[in-house]
């Protein structure tokens, strides 16, 4: 988990303007594939989405730290998308040159495989985690979820506290 705070923690420096935007292990072109693919998974609409949230950058930071021995491999299976990018629109460079509408295409295409369970993971964990250990900028997450972030709780919990509840009124 420090890992996780750490990489959320850098997501929301980077999002927030503190630091120039700036990535340690991703490349600008890998950035913009990972910041079209969360924006795709996590969309902005009439609420903000995963681009908003300063998602990519927390998955830049998970990789910098406590994922840095799953880089490579996760390199590779980004760079494995191109083939079926250019199936889609021949030519193209890469996942982020491609339409809105070519890119659902692609992740419908690859949905049922690993990469888009492990991408589609990172992007959930930079969403809604905690906004004050990074990812989730502003909240945006919880509200886009309508998640309250209640420091205290109050009985009743349940039913089986219910009517102690009641004789403490």
């Amino acid at each position: 988990m420090p890992g996780v705070r750490e990489a959320l923690a850098h997501a929301a420096a980077i999002t927030s303007g503190a630091q120039p935007e700036r990535f340690e292990v991703f490349t600008p072109a890998e950035a913009a594939d990972i910041r079209a693919i969360a924006a795709r998974i996590v969309p902005t609409t009439e609420t903000p989405g995963a681009t908003e949230a300063g998602v990519v950058y927390f998955i830049d930071k998970a990789f910098a730290g406590f994922a840095k021995g799953e880089l490579t491999e996760f390199r590779g299976v980004l760079q494995g998308l191109l083939p079926v990018v250019r199936t889609r629109r021949p030519g193209a460079a890469s996942f982020a040159a491609l339409s809105t509408a070519d890119q659902d295409a692609v992740l419908l295409e690859i949905e049922p495989k690993p990469f888009f369970g492990w991408i589609r993971s990172l992007v959930m964990m930079g969403m809604f985690a905690d906004p004050k250990y990074g990812g989730n900028r502003d909240g945006v997450g919880w509200t886009l979820i309508g998640f309250e972030n209640a420091m205290t709780h109050t009985a009743p919990f349940g039913y089986y506290d219910a009517e102690y509840a009641k004789e403490v009124r």
